[in-house]
């Protein structure tokens, strides 16, 4: 019987599985990937604040892709743009990163088990007792933790019962994909021409394909490389980001070697509302822990990984691991790093459902570069509706900048609303909660 069972050794799984561990308790590690393939061949934009927060070392040397100089967020026509020279986030190629959280949690006498898929949970009852592998294997457990990414293999089957949503809406999903490319000395010097891009400067132009979407360019001349990054709502398109970079590539006429990178599917949307039940807690994009702002889902992923060790540690040392006594970690992730996720959930309702004149307005004559820095370091942009009035450049479209303000305003309620998360598991207190969120989202809905 081991104590803790967690599915998924990307960054939540292997932070809960080291730090539990490390309070002397046993741990199995599972992922369906060969060690060889472990974790996700992209770079992720990840705020540079988390890693001192959780006393985990600065990703550095080759997990790490150097930054540009300066970064331009455009508008879709390329006419207005908000430029900023801070990196607020650390660029960390995963696959090298993450195999560095799992050598710590190997470290710490976690038991570690590449190849082997996770199918369903155990259940007893209602309560999650263990995992059940696709070779029909019977893994017990105390606790068990669902870090499997996007699939949630096993939040999709858990009971009826459950307070856990086990399904969620397909038009969150954003196709994604990010890769670097190398050229060679004589293909080097036409590639800015091709691509009609300053050197060293990242270009990144939102609202190009539509609401919630990115296209981001970035040419470095030292290292004669090539940063792709590509993002779009999935429900509405019939190809991948992946397909899409490929024929981008080919119309460009550009070649190179691709030697990182990689994409999939993001669930972009605030945290799923409930994160425990009986013998169980979700973690990672299982639990839509991605910050809707930028589409990185790192820092809430590990952050969501140090509160849950912390929860599981106490749960177990008291033989209590009822949902009830579970129940602190999601208070703990909702009222804190949740309310953010919930805050910036306005940014892709706003976006998705802007015209590309919208879209031009925002970059034009609204945003500013501390609003671009703030998006980034997942902080509350600098907008109300006073503070609006202050920006020159958007008197030249009061309505608009009125009509974006009473949004961050609604954002800001939202907010809060998670920040007053229920303390203790109680079913009243639960749907009473809910029905606040529905009613801050109603509000951002009718604008």
């Amino acid at each position: 019987m081991y104590d803790l069972i967690v599915v998924g050794a990307g960054c939540a799984g292997c932070v809960a599985a080291q730090r539990t561990a490390e309070s002397g308790f046993k741990v199995l590690l599972l992922d369906r990937r060969p060690l060889a393939d472990l974790g996700h061949t992209w770079v992720n934009g990840v705020e540079r604040t988390v890693f001192g927060r959780l006393g985990i070392p600065m990703p550095s040397g080759e997990e790490t892709m150097p930054s540009p100089l300066s970064s331009r967020l455009l508008s879709p026509s390329g006419k207005h743009f908000i430029e900023t020279t801070s990196n607020p986030t650390i660029e960390v190629r995963m696959s090298v990163f993450t195999r560095r959280l799992l050598s710590a949690a190997m470290q710490a006498k976690v038991e570690f088990r590449d190849e082997t898929p996770v199918t369903a949970p155990l259940l007893d009852g209602d309560r999650v007792g263990g995992v059940v592998t696709a070779s029909g294997e019977e893994i017990p457990a105390r606790v068990v933790i669902d870090a499997s990414g996007w699939e949630a293999v096993l939040r999709h089957e858990l009971p009826e019962s459950s307070p856990v949503p086990r399904e969620m809406d397909e038009g969150y999903m954003v196709t994604a994909w990010r890769e670097q490319r190398r050229f060679g000395p004589d293909e080097a010097a036409g590639v800015a021409h091709k691509l009609d891009i300053p050197p060293d400067v990242s270009l990144s132009r939102v609202g190009w394909r539509g609401g919630y979407s990115v296209l981001m360019l970035h040419w470095d001349p030292r290292e004669s490389e090539l940063d792709v990054l590509v993002g779009f709502n999935q429900a509405e398109s019939q190809e991948s980001a992946g397909e899409f970079v490929a024929d981008f590539l080919r119309e460009k006429d550009l070649g190179g070697e691709r030697f990182y990178g990689g994409g999939g599917l993001i669930p972009v949307r605030r945290s799923l509302d409930v994160l425990v039940d009986h013998g169980f807690l979700l973690a990672g994009d299982s639990a839509c822990m991605v910050i809707p702002a930028h589409g990185s889902g790192v820092a809430s992923s590990l952050m969501a990984g140090d509160l849950a060790a912390a929860t599981i540690s106490r749960c177990l040392a008291e033989g209590d691991t009822s949902r009830e006594n579970l129940w602190e970690y999601a208070a703990a992730y909702q009222r804190g790093r949740g309310a953010l996720m919930a805050y910036f959930d306005v940014t892709r309702g706003l976006t998705d459902n802007f015209e590309r004149e919208d879209m031009e307005l925002l970059v034009g004559y609204v945003m500013t570069p501390g609003d671009v820095e703030a998006g980034l370091k997942a902080e509350p942009l600098g907008i109300d509706l006073k503070g609006a009035v202050r920006r020159v450049r958007s008197l030249r479209h009061p309505v608009f900048t009125a009509r974006f303000a009473w949004l961050a305003s609604a954002a800001i309620t939202l907010k809060k609303v998670y920040e007053d998360y229920p303390q203790r598991y109680d079913p009243a207190a639960l749907k009473e909660w809910r029905s606040r969120v529905e009613k801050a989202r109603r509000r951002l809905v009718a604008d």
